[in-house]
């Protein structure tokens, strides 16, 4: 099996599936040659696809049928070869460039020339879980179908949103193929997997845009020849502040608070807002405000933090009723 893709009326061999709206692609399994037509490419290169595919049929005796297929028309069986390839990507012309400099050669095309991406994963015309495929689609909120399953691929990160109403195939699907982009790349690209309606994180990178680059680097801080002003300081100065009347009133001060703090499990910020803590025996208590009250520590379930794939299973995130504060416990 050989893909191929024409390039100024020339074959060039590419090892990976993607397929751009503005050009024209030969796939040979010997006994069919199928020309694949994007449905943005010229009169030009669809002359040179079918002169190409009657050379690679000559050049073997002229037994393979040439069969065409138009973008969006593609049959069952063109779709299965293709996906013995892998997921079948169809990206639109202004991204190819990138795309296939990374499947001709093989390596992540490098983080500086990424775009950021959006893909539709949807069941709806495909009876066959293995003759399905990946389309882009506009990186806009109003490109989300509740009845499909999207991928954004952000280049060091990657992911995946059911829809209320998707089915097991695409949630299946988004998940092998999420999975693939993040094997393709050199480094640590985990999907996070969204429901609809508990995905404020999707939507934010969404608004962020197309060329947004995420990275995971951590800024550290300069070096001080006084002492720092340590976690403690700061929780106790913002609990102060905002209990002022209270503290005035009681028996305890400003320093007994900061050695309940530096007692308590050291945490963690992310972009989310969101706290992680060591988890600890005993009462679970808020990392913010100590509130301790069961009633008012509300659990539930953190999308973001995967612990088995399959079954998924996923981590747990607390919130306070009194502060309002969000942890996570590792």
């Amino acid at each position: 099996m050989r893909l191929y893709i024409v390039d100024k009326l020339e074959l060039k061999e590419i090892n990976k599936p993607v397929f751009s709206t503005g050009d024209v692609y030969l796939l040979d399994d010997e006994a069919t040659i199928f020309i694949w037509i994007g449905a943005k490419c010229s009169v030009d290169e669809k002359t040179g696809g079918a002169a190409q595919a009657r050379k690679l049929d000559q050049e073997r005796g002229g037994a393979a049928k040439i069969i065409t297929v138009d973008q969006n028309q593609e049959t069952s069986e063109f779709l299965k070869l293709v996906a013995s390839m892998g997921p079948m990507k169809i990206v639109e012309k202004n991204i190819a460039k990138t795309m296939l400099k990374d499947v001709m050669t093989g390596d992540f095309a490098g983080f500086t020339e990424h775009v950021n991406v959006m893909y539709r994963v949807s069941s709806e015309e495909f009876e066959d879980i293995n003759a399905m495929k990946m389309l882009q689609v506009p990186f806009s909120k109003d490109s989300l179908d509740t009845e499909d399953c999207f991928v954004l691929d952000l280049g060091t990160s990657v992911y995946v949103w059911h829809g209320a109403a998707c089915n097991v195939k695409e949630k299946v699907k988004a998940g092998q193929w999420a999975r693939n982009i993040d094997a393709e790349r050199a480094g640590d690209q985990n999907e996070t997997i969204f429901e609809e309606g508990d995905d404020a994180e999707f939507l934010a990178a969404i608004d962020r845009g197309e060329n947004y680059k995420m990275s995971d680097a951590v800024q550290l801080s300069a070096d001080s020849d006084m002492e720092p002003e340590s976690e403690a300081d700061k929780i106790a100065a913002a609990v102060v502040d905002e209990h002022k009347a209270e503290i005035k009133d009681a028996d305890y001060s400003v320093e007994d608070i900061k050695k309940e703090i530096s007692a308590a499990p050291v945490a963690t910020s992310s972009s989310d807002g969101i706290l992680t803590i060591e988890y600890t025996e005993g009462r679970r208590k808020c990392p913010k405000c100590f509130n301790e009250n069961k009633s008012m520590i509300h659990e539930s379930t953190d999308k973001t933090n995967i612990i088995l794939d399959y079954p998924k299973m996923y981590g747990k995130k607390y919130k306070c009723g009194e502060c309002g504060q969000e942890w996570r416990e590792k």
